[in-house]
């Protein structure tokens, strides 16, 4: 703290009554008196008297009050009336009320000896003691201001919070620190058993099939399975799964004809293996449509096509579709009415009534066999090859482009994101059209059989109970 420099004595007393009206009238009656002089010099002896005599006087009044030990003397209490704004005032915020810094109507609060001593030390406080009250008043009032009244006094054992930065402040540091960028990383699977076809059902929640039945789940926490021997309890392979719009609900299908729906909720499955009596061995089934108004259609290895409708319970089959020479079709997806499936033969086929009926769209001189479809919500097609190529159809024509060497097994998509799985247990995905691909950096011990993609997860598939989850 700095010391007082402010004059004390009667250079103080003079400085402070010469903003007073009392000053104001000696001044004016010594210049009336001054320009009478030139009547007749005894004026100037007036001018003086009433110029000096009444400083000289309130100066010795107040000294004897002071002596008496008033708190205020009425000369004191006669120029306080007229005396400029305190420090405290001056300093005052614009737009602060008095009664908002402490200060009431007649002044700031007397302030306690004990507390001047505890803001400074003994040479500080003797500089306080020779300072006028308003400005010792004002000085010290910054410090009361800054420990409200009203706070707390901790005790001496408690710990006490840093006083560097408000509490707050690391509340504002997590709210603009950026959300960490979704990584793909290896899950704990629940079982080591083959998994071959994975569903994204809700924003957090997938579904995934594999060898002897096995149907296992997550709601974003841990995985769980569900069904251990399939719909039928035979304990045939499933090749495929999907899940309804709302995600309430997944179907599944496999080996034997064998077809199952989910309730993902209550973990309830209803059998409807062996559609129509048909008992082929089916490779994969996509699903359109909220729970309880859906859309299915399977696949199998003669080539055909199967479309049910699920409609309060009930799911009726229309007689199977053969789109193409009847080799064996290898995926299937819908979206809506707009859907695609493809075969080993270089075989594409559209559909824009929900399955009801089909045409080939291609493809002509593929690099590879197809292994995987995708679709988005415009109708763009991608297909994925063993040949490490990925086609996009616009519904005119073709565009390949080259993603690895390795053998594509499954592609998926979500928004602008595409994302392609390996045989040798790879993840490869790309933002948007546009972006280069990009390979994960979580590597599956096993190779990949199916990845899908959610708006926020992604799952990828494999042997030996391989589960690989982008969140």
């Amino acid at each position: 703290m700095a010391a007082n420099t402010e004059p004390s004595g009667f250079g103080a007393f003079f400085q402070r009554y010469t903003k007073t009206w009392m000053h104001a009238v000696a001044t004016a009656g010594l210049t009336a008196f001054g320009l009478l002089s030139f009547v007749h010099r005894g004026f100037v002896l007036l001018a003086l008297a009433c110029y000096i005599i009444p400083p000289i006087v309130l100066y010795i009044t107040r000294r004897g009050d002071d002596a008496a030990g008033s708190s205020m003397s009425p000369t004191d209490a006669a120029l306080a009336e007229h005396e400029e704004p305190s420090k405290s005032e001056r300093t005052e915020p614009e737009g602060r009320s008095a009664t908002e810094s402490g200060a009431d109507s007649l002044g700031p609060p007397p302030v306690e000896p004990d507390a001047r001593a505890e803001s400074a030390n003994g040479d500080e406080r003797e500089s306080l003691e020779e300072t006028p009250t308003a400005n010792r008043e004002a000085e010290v009032e910054p410090e009361a201001e800054s420990e409200p009244s009203s706070e707390p006094v901790a005790d001496d054992d408690s710990p006490t919070e840093p006083t560097g930065a408000p509490a707050s402040e690391s509340e504002f540091d997590d709210e603009d620190e950026p959300e960490p960028e979704p990584e793909w990383r290896v899950a704990d699977a629940p079982t080591d058993t083959a998994l071959l076809d994975a569903a994204v059902a809700e924003r957090s929640s997938a579904v995934a099939v594999g060898e002897g039945g096995v149907v296992a789940t997550t709601d974003g926490e841990e995985w769980t399975v569900v069904l251990e021997d399939g719909p039928a309890a035979q304990g045939q392979a499933l090749h495929g799964v999907d899940a309804t719009e709302d995600g309430q609900a997944a179907w599944v299908a496999g080996d034997g004809g064998a077809i199952g729906r989910l309730e993902l909720d209550s973990g309830r499955h209803t059998d409807y293996s062996a559609p129509d009596d048909r008992t082929d061995n089916l490779a994969g089934i996509a699903v359109a449509g909220a729970a309880g108004d859906e859309t299915v259609l399977a696949i199998n290895g003669s080539g055909e096509v199967l479309r049910g409708r699920y409609r309060d319970g009930d799911c009726s089959w229309d007689e199977p579709a053969t789109p193409g020479s009847g080799s064996s079709l290898s995926a299937v997806v819908l979206e809506g009415e707009d859907g695609y499936c493809c075969d080993t033969n270089d075989g594409v086929f559209a559909t824009d009534d929900g399955g009801e009926s089909f045409e080939s769209i291609g493809i002509d001189d593929a690099d590879g066999t197809p292994t995987g479809v995708a679709a988005d919500e415009d109708g763009t097609c991608y297909l994925c090859t063993d040949a490490g190529i990925v086609h996009r159809y616009d519904g005119s024509r073709w565009t390949p482009e080259r993603v690895c060497e390795e053998t594509l097994t499954g592609i998926a998509r979500v928004g602008d994101r595409l994302a392609v799985c390996t045989a040798d247990g790879e993840i490869h995905e790309r933002d948007g059209p546009t972006a280069d691909w990009e390979r994960a950096d979580a590597d599956a011990t096993a190779g990949l059989e199916a990845i899908a993609l959610g708006a926020d997860l992604g799952v990828a598939v494999g042997g030996e109970g391989t589960v690989i989850e982008r969140r």
